[in-house]
C-alpha cells in the first residue's frame, strides 16, 4: 500500500484536504525555479520540500502540515540545502537582508517543538550561494560554503574590495549538538591559491569534505576531516588532478570516497579515491574520456558502491548530441568499478534521458529514477535491483502518467529518498506545452514496483504506425498546396501551436505557392521519424522591406523533415530555418 498523501486545498496555511494519491502538489500557488528545491525524509521516511517563491522567501512543507516560512519578511535565500538526520531536520541558505551583508544562516525542526531560531554562522567571509550540510543522528552538524573574502593588505575579509580578483576558499562551522553551540569559522583551503568544487560527507563519525584546490599553478583533490572538537584538519592533497566539473562523496565501509568529473587540458575523465588506512586509493575509469558528463549521483551500502551519470558524446561532431544515463558499480568498496554501461531499457538513442538519482530502499534495493523523453514529453522513469544493481527490471517503469505532461528533475541535487513504503521523488511539472509555469509535485513510489506492460507505449514501428505518419504527411503537404493554412497549422507539433496563435500563421503563410507534393520515404524509430518530401513550389513577386524585389520561379526541391508521435498521433516538428531551432525538448 502507498502512503496515503495530501493534496492541496489551496489555502497558503491551512492543512491539506486527505485524499488517496500517489503524487502531492507541494506549492498551492507558484514557486520560483531560480532556486533548487530540496527534498528531505526523516529516517522513519516523512518527507519535507524546501522551495523558494516569487518574493524570495525559503518555504518548507511536510503533507501533513502547513507551509512554514524559515526567512524573515524582508529577507530572500539562495543556494538552500535541506537535510535530515535521524529524525530532526536542518535548513541552510544565503540569508540576503537588506542593510545587512549576505551571511549563512541555519535553523532545525526537532520533533515536535517547532523550527528553532534562525541563527547566523558567518557574513564576514563573503559568502556565495554554494552550500552543503551533513551531520548525524548523534547532533554532529557541518556547514561548508563557498567564500571569496579577498585577502588584500589593509582590507578586512569581510570588507568591500571590488578591484579584487575573486578569491574563492571553503569555509566551514561545525556543532556537536545538534545546531546549540557552534565552533568558529575555519577556511579549509587555508594555504592553497583557491579552493572551490565542495564535497561534504559522513564517514566512521567524522565530516569529510572533497575540493579542488590550486597551490603553485597546480591544481589538487584535497580532503579534510572534522576533528575531535569542533574544526578541522588540514585540507591535504589526495592527488594532483586536471579542472573539477562535478563532484560527490560518500561513505563506504566507514571510510570516505570521492568521485569527480574533469578535465586534462582538452580530454576528460572519471576518477575515484577511497581512504585505505593512511592513503588512498585512486581509480581512473577506462574510456569515461568519452564521456561529457553533465549530472551524476553516488551511493554506497556496504561492499557496494553505485555511480549513475547522464553525458553526451564528448567526441561527437554531429548535431544533435543527447544526453543519455550511464551506470557502474564497484563491488569491494570503490578499490575498481565494474565497466560503465548504459541504463535505458531501450533500443532507441534519439531521445535523451538525463538527471539520474539513486536512492537505496529500506529492505535492500537499489532505485535509479531519471527523466525520460522516450514518448517526447519529459516523464519519470525509473528501475529497480534486488541484488545490489547485479541485474535490473527488463523494462523500465513510467512514475507519471507517460507522454501527457512534461515532468523534469532538477540537476547537480538527487531529490530520491526512501519511504517507509518506497520511495519519494520530488519532481517539477509544467502546467502546459508553453513550459513557462511549472508546479511541484512530490512522488510516492512502491517498493514493490508493477508488473511492466506487456508492450511499449505507441506500438513501436508497427505497419499501422507508418501508414498513419504517411496519410498526415499527405494532409499536411495537401493543405499547403491548397493554401488551406489552418488545417496545416493543425498538424504542427503542440510546443509550436502553444507559442504561435492560428491566427498569426495563417495570416503570414502564402508567400510561397505550393504546387504539388510527393512523399518519397518515411522511417519510424520509435516515436519519432524521418519523412522524406519532393515538392514543387514558386515564389511571386515580392518587395522587399528595406527595397529591392524577389522572386523565384517553379522550383523542384526535396526536404527530410521530423514527425512526432504525440498526443497519440503523428505532428510535424516545427523547425524555425533561419533560426534553426524547434521548441521540442527531447
Amino acid at each position: 500500500m502507498l502512503r496515503t498523501l495530501l493534496v492541496a486545498a489551496g489555502l497558503l496555511v491551512s492543512p491539506l484536504i486527505v485524499a488517496d494519491a500517489q503524487e502531492w502538489r507541494v506549492n498551492p500557488e507558484t514557486f520560483s525555479p531560480k532556486q533548487t528545491p530540496r527534498l528531505a525524509a526523516t529516517a522513519t521516511g516523512k518527507p519535507y520540500v524546501a522551495y523558494g517563491d516569487d518574493a524570495g522567501r525559503l518555504l518548507v512543507r511536510h503533507p501533513d502540515a502547513s507551509i512554514q516560512t524559515l526567512t524573515a519578511p524582508d529577507a530572500k535565500a539562495a543556494g538552500f540545502v535541506l537535510e535530515a538526520f535521524g529524525e530532526n531536520l536542518y535548513a541552510a541558505w544565503l540569508n540576503g537582508q537588506p542593510g545587512a551583508p549576505p551571511a549563512i544562516e541555519i535553523r532545525g525542526l526537532h520533533g515536535d517543538a517547532g523550527w528553532s531560531d534562525s541563527v547566523a554562522l558567518d557574513s564576514a567571509s563573503r559568502p556565495l550561494p554554494r552550500i552543503r550540510l551533513t551531520g548525524d543522528a548523534e547532533g554532529q552538524l557541518s556547514v561548508v560554503w563557498l567564500g571569496d573574502a579577498p585577502d588584500v593588505d589593509g582590507v578586512a575579509s569581510g570588507e568591500s574590495a571590488p578591484e579584487a580578483t575573486p578569491n574563492y576558499h571553503l569555509y566551514a562551522r561545525r556543532s556537536k549538538d545538534g545546531g546549540q553551540r557552534w565552533g568558529d569559522v575555519q577556511r579549509l583551503t587555508a594555504g592553497y591559491d583557491t579552493g572551490f568544487w565542495p564535497a561534504l560527507t559522513m564517514a566512521g563519525g567524522r565530516a569529510h569534505v572533497f575540493a579542488d584546490a590550486r597551490r603553485g599553478g597546480e591544481t589538487l583533490l584535497v580532503h579534510a576531516q572534522s576533528d575531535d572538537a569542533l574544526g578541522w584538519t588540514p585540507a591535504e592533497p589526495v592527488k594532483p588532478i586536471g579542472s573539477v566539473l562535478l563532484i560527490a562523496a560518500t561513505e563506504v565501509r566507514g571510510e570516505p570516497l570521492a568521485v569527480w568529473f574533469g578535465g586534462y587540458g582538452n580530454q576528460y575523465r572519471l576518477e575515484s579515491a577511497v581512504r585505505d588506512g593512511d592513503g588512498w586509493k585512486t581509480y581512473a575509469f577506462p574510456g569515461s574520456d568519452i564521456y561529457d558528463i553533465g549530472s551524476m549521483d553516488l551511493k554506497a551500502q556496504g561492499d557496494y558502491v553505485y555511480l549513475v551519470f547522464s553525458a553526451r558524446g564528448a567526441r561527437q561532431t554531429d548535431q544533435p548530441r543527447k544526453n543519455h544515463v550511464f551506470f557502474t558499480r564497484s563491488t569491494d568498496g570503490g578499490v575498481s568499478w565494474e565497466p560503465i554501461r548504459p541504463f535505458r531499457h531501450y533500443p532507441f538513442d534519439i531521445t535523451q534521458d538525463n538527471f539520474p538519482q539513486i536512492a537505496l530502499g529500506r529492505d535492500g534495493s537499489v532505485l535509479v529514477a531519471w527523466n525520460d523523453y522516450r514518448n517526447l514529453r519529459g516523464d519519470l522513469y525509473y528501475n529497480r535491483s534486488t541484488d545490489h544493481g547485479a541485474t535490473w527490471l527488463a523494462q523500465d517503469l513510467p512514475l507519471d502518467a507517460p507522454g501527457v505532461a512534461e515532468d523534469v528533475l532538477f540537476p547537480f541535487v538527487s531529490n530520491l529518498r526512501p519511504s517507509d513504503t518506497g520511495f519519494w521523488q520530488l519532481a517539477a511539472r509544467y502546467r502546459d506545452d508553453g513550459l513557462a509555469t511549472a508546479d511541484l509535485y512530490l512522488h510516492a513510489l512502491p517498493s514493490e514496483p508493477p508488473a511492466a506492460p506487456e508492450t511499449g507505449l505507441n506500438d513501436l514501428g508497427s505497419a499501422e504506425k507508418k501508414a498513419r505518419l504517411e496519410l498526415r504527411a499527405a494532409e499536411f503537404w495537401g493543405a499547403l498546396v491548397k493554401a488551406d493554412y489552418a488545417s496545416a497549422f493543425a498538424l504542427f507539433d503542440p510546443y509550436f501551436r502553444r507559442r504561435m496563435r492560428e491566427g498569426d500563421y495563417v495570416g503570414q503563410s502564402g508567400r510561397v505557392k505550393h504546387h504539388s507534393f510527393s512523399v518519397q520515404d518515411a522511417r519510424v524509430a520509435g516515436n519519432l521519424a524521418r519523412v522524406a518530401v519532393e515538392f514543387n513550389y514558386e515564389i511571386p513577386l515580392l518587395k522587399l522591406p528595406r527595397g529591392g524585389t524577389y522572386s523565384r520561379p517553379p522550383t523542384s526541391t526535396r526536404v527530410e523533415e521530423t514527425w512526432i508521435y504525440i498526443d497519440g498521433d503523428w505532428f510535424k516538428e516545427y523547425r524555425n530555418e533561419i533560426g534553426d531551432f524547434s521548441y521540442t525538448r527531447y
